[in-house]
């Protein structure tokens, strides 16, 4: 699978004004992608626009999603739901556990979704008890209800409600919020186990860099709307290009060694009044007269199939 994301704009329509939550976002993918960065930076509207949930004052205003090939933006809402939401693409949702309706069994949760996208009664146990199995649950799960379940088994059942249609994009939505540390290593390990051996593609949103380095191929730096830096695991871990990216890695605790932590100073912009130029550039160390006039554009960082936003590699 392929997904290709082109400048990509999701801006929220409020009162007050608009909110530019996704503004000229483009990465393209055809392996497992984490989605990084500070709280408000835009990564959860990104998830919602590509699965096409974004709820009003939220709207995609323009740019293209293509999946395969094919810009999942231009079908009717019917073709969508038939053919791509559930089926190609899942998401499990942030503080997803909570979402499990306390009255109903997990069987029942689960055979209500697979009835809603047509599947017939006689399959739908069959499917459901795959679906548990492959998260490490047993089928017996089925017959609980939500309160009977610890944090990390209800992660594990909205993984597996995703997983019912076998899609071959799971989004997660900062799938480890809440939990302890030992469920959220479980949580980890299963999404790794899938990816390696179910081929399944991921897409982690987090603000945790630790978690992201244990499950993706590449990574997406996301701050005020936009991606700044896109490029491999290995490159933007060993070789980060954009300020933001170098200050986020600097504030993850070591194990080893004696360097300090530091921190970002200051706080991010107002959405509602973006600055011209650079929306690092009160933030950035770097800062020069032109990143307060000018917003850097996509520029290469020196790493294949990668980019940097930011004037410090411009050549000009």
């Amino acid at each position: 699978m392929r997904l290709e994301v082109s400048n990509l704009k999701a801006y929220y329509f409020t009162g007050k004004g608009v909110v530019k939550a996704v503004d000229d976002v483009t990465f393209y993918t055809n392996e497992s992608v984490g989605i990084a960065g500070e709280s408000g930076s835009g990564k959860s509207t990104l998830a919602l626009s590509i699965l096409r949930m974004l709820q009003p004052p939220g709207k995609v205003v323009d740019g293209k999603i293509m999946l395969d090939g094919i810009d999942i933006l231009a079908m009717d809402e019917h073709e969508f739901n038939t053919k791509i939401r559930w089926k190609s693409i899942a998401m499990v949702f942030q503080a997803a556990m909570n979402v499990l309706d306390p009255v109903y069994r997990i069987g029942e949760q689960m055979e209500e979704l697979l009835r809603y996208h047509g599947y017939v009664e006689g399959n739908a146990y069959e499917l459901m008890s795959s679906a548990v199995r492959q998260v490490g649950l047993d089928e017996d799960v089925l017959k609980r209800y939500p309160h009977e379940l610890s944090g990390g088994m209800k992660q594990r059942v909205v993984i597996a409600m995703a997983l019912l249609m076998k899609p071959s994009l799971l989004i997660a939505d900062e799938p480890t919020t809440a939990l302890d540390v030992l469920v959220q290593a479980q949580i980890i390990n299963l999404l790794k186990r899938l990816k390696r051996e179910e081929g399944l593609m991921i897409m982690l949103i987090t603000h945790d860099l630790s978690i992201i380095a244990e499950v993706v191929d590449r990574i997406g730096i996301m701050y005020a709307g936009q991606m700044v830096e896109f490029g491999s695991i290995d490159h933007v871990y060993r070789e980060p290009k954009h300020p933001y990216t170098q200050a986020l890695l600097q504030s993850i605790p070591r194990l080893r060694g004696e360097k300090r932590l530091t921190y970002i100073k200051g706080s991010p912009i107002d959405l509602l009044n973006i600055p011209r130029g650079c929306r690092f550039y009160a933030r950035c160390p770097y800062a020069m007269d032109k990143c307060k006039e000018e917003d850097p554009p996509a520029l290469d960082g020196g790493y294949k199939d990668g980019y940097v936003r930011c004037w410090l590699y411009s050549k000009h």
